[in-house]
C-alpha cells in the first residue's frame, strides 16, 4: 500500500507547483480561455482551462476549490495539443477543430473531453441539500460498499446520514456511530497538537529540526536544520513527500510506542536531497508530517499518539477517535476499508488482514480514524474558534505562512478551510466555515479514488447545503 494518495482531479494544495514547459509552437487559435465538464460516472466536474501565451498552460477544477493548477509539460503541434499535469497524475491530448479542443483527459482511466469557448459552463451548479435517498444514489452509482455524511451548522440544525455495508460480503449495515478512517485529514490535527504544546511551553514555534533532532541525526542536510514547524507542517520545507518506498516497508504496521521508528524514518528522510528551497517551494510532504512528530516525541518524550490523545481527542471529547484501521479482527464491528484485491474485484482488508494502513511511523501524516460526531467536534472548535486554543494559535493554524493556499495541514477554499485523505483503502474529506460556522464530513471506505472521490466530495456539500 502507498501511502496517502491524492484524490481524483486533485489535491487542491498540489497547485502551488510550477511548471516546466516545452512547446514547438503555438498558434494564437489555442490562447484564451476554454471550458468542459468531465463526466467520471459519479458526478460532473466543471472545468476551466487557460492557455496564455509561452506556452502556459493552467487548469482549474471549479467545483473542487477553483485552484490554479499549472501543467507540467506541455506540447503544441500545429492543431494538436498536449499537457500533462504531474502532480495529478493526469495528462489531456486533443485536437483544435471547429472552435473546440476535443480529446481524451486521463487519470487512472480516460475519459472523453471537449473544451469550447462557452463560459456558461461556468454557470454554479444547484448544490441540493442531502437526503437519505441522495446519499444512496451517490454511492450506488460510486459502487462503494458504504458512504456517509454529516453537517451541523451553529443554529444547532444537522444531519448524519450513512447507506450500505460495513463489508462486502457481509449484511452488517454502516450505522452513524460507526468510525471512519481519516487519512491526511490527520494532518491538520498533528498541526493542532503543535499549537496546543506550543500554548503549554512543552514545544515553541521557533524550534527548529536541527535544534530538536540534530544531535540524534548527524548526517542531517544542512539545508533541513533551520526548518520548525511552521515550514514542515505547512509543506514548505524543502523535504520530498515521501521516502522510498523500500524503506518504508521495512516499518511495521503496528507498533506500541512507534518513537524508535520515526527517528529513523525522520532520519532517511532528512538525508535525502531537498526538492527545492525552503520556503519559496511547496512539496505536499507526509514526510514533513513524521519528521514534526518525531520532533514532537523528542521534547515531550511521550509517543505521538499518547501526546494527541492526552491534548487533542480527551479536550475536545473525540472519545471515538483512535489510531490506524477501526474495528476489531474477527468481528464485523467496525466498517473495513476496500479496494480492488488480487481477484480483480473490490475485496474488503478487515482488522487482522496483512494490510490495513499504512505503517504505524506514518501516523503524524495520516492515521487516525474517528466517528463523524467526533470530527465534528473537531470541526467545530476550528470553525468557531473555540476556547481549546487561544484566537492567535487559530488564526497561525488557519493561515498560509509563506503564500499559496495552503495553512497548517488546512487547505484554503475562500473563506472556508478543507482537507481530504485516503490510505488506498477509505477516502474522506471534511470542512470547515470560520465564517458561517458550518461544518461537514464525508466518507467512504473505498480506497479507489476515481470512483468515490467524486461522490464524497458531493456528499460533503449537499450535507452543508442541508444544514445551511
Amino acid at each position: 500500500m502507498n501511502v496517502s494518495r491524492r484524490p481524483f482531479l486533485l489535491m487542491t494544495s498540489a497547485a502551488i507547483l510550477g511548471s516546466s514547459m516545452m512547446a514547438i509552437a503555438q498558434p494564437s487559435a489555442f490562447q484564451g480561455d476554454w471550458f468542459a465538464t468531465l463526466d467520471v460516472g459519479a458526478a460532473r466536474l466543471r472545468l476551466r482551462l487557460n492557455i496564455a501565451d509561452g506556452p502556459r498552460v493552467t487548469l482549474f477544477s471549479i467545483d473542487q476549490g477553483n485552484t490554479p493548477i499549472p501543467a507540467s509539460s506541455i506540447r503544441v503541434d500545429g492543431a494538436k495539443l498536449r499537457v500533462e499535469w504531474q502532480v495529478l497524475g493526469a495528462s489531456y491530448e486533443g485536437t483544435l477543430a471547429n472552435g473546440a479542443i476535443a480529446g481524451t483527459f486521463t487519470q487512472g482511466q480516460a475519459f472523453s473531453l471537449t473544451f469550447t469557448r462557452n463560459a456558461a459552463a461556468t454557470t454554479p451548479a444547484v448544490i441540493l441539500p442531502l437526503t437519505a435517498q441522495r446519499l444512496a444514489a451517490h454511492r450506488q452509482k460510486a459502487g462503494a460498499p458504504a458512504l456517509i455524511a454529516a453537517a451541523r451548522a451553529p443554529n444547532g440544525r444537522g444531519l448524519t446520514l450513512v447507506d450500505g455495508q460495513r463489508m462486502v460480503g457481509n449484511p452488517a449495515p454502516a450505522t452513524p456511530a460507526d468510525k471512519w478512517h481519516m487519512g491526511s485529514c490527520t494532518k491538520s490535527m498533528t498541526a493542532a497538537l503543535v499549537a496546543r504544546l506550543a500554548e503549554t511551553g512543552r514545544v515553541s514555534w521557533t524550534d527548529t529540526v536541527g535544534s530538536v533532532l540534530g544531535s540524534s541525526i548527524p548526517g542531517m542536510r544542512d539545508e533541513y536544520r533551520n526548518a520548525g514547524f511552521l515550514h514542515l507542517l505547512s509543506h514548505r520545507s524543502g523535504l520530498p513527500g515521501n521516502i522510498p518506498i523500500t524503506e518504508l516497508t521495512r516499518f511495521p504496521r503496528e507498533n506500541a510506542d512507534a518513537r524508535e521508528d520515526r527517528k529513523r524514518y525522520a532520519a532517511i528522510a532528512l538525508q535525502s536531497t531537498p526538492d527545492g528551497p525552503r520556503e519559496k517551494h511547496f512539496e505536499y510532504s507526509n514526510s514533513g508530517y513524521v519528521v514534526a512528530g518525531a520532533m514532537l516525541e523528542a521534547k515531550c518524550g511521550e509517543p505521538w499518539e499518547a501526546l494527541v490523545r492526552r491534548h487533542l481527542f480527551e479536550p475536545l471529547g473525540m472519545t471515538g477517535a483512535g489510531f490506524g484501521a477501526p474495528g476489531t479482527q474477527g468481528l464485523n464491528d467496525q466498517p473495513s476499508g476496500h479496494n480492488v484485491g488480487a481477484t480483480g474485484t473490490l475485496s474488503p482488508f478487515p482488522p487482522g488482514s496483512p494490510v490495513t494502513d499504512n505503517p504505524a511511523v506514518i501516523g503524524p501524516a495520516g492515521r487516525i480514524h474517528a466517528t463523524a460526531a467526533d470530527i465534528l467536534i473537531y470541526l467545530e472548535a476550528h470553525a468557531r474558534k473555540s476556547a481549546f486554543l487561544s484566537a492567535d494559535s487559530w488564526k497561525r493554524l488557519h493561515t498560509s505562512p509563506f503564500g499559496g493556499t495552503y495553512a497548517l495541514g488546512w487547505e484554503r477554499r475562500g473563506e472556508s478551510i478543507w482537507h481530504n485523505g485516503s490510505n488506498t483503502l477509505w477516502y474522506a474529506e471534511m470542512q470547515a466555515d470560520p465564517v458561517r460556522g458550518t461544518v461537514a464530513m464525508a466518507a467512504a471506505n473505498d480506497g479507489r479514488l476515481g470512483n468515490v472521490q467524486p461522490v464524497v466530495d458531493t456528499a460533503l456539500k449537499e450535507a452543508l447545503a442541508a444544514v445551511s
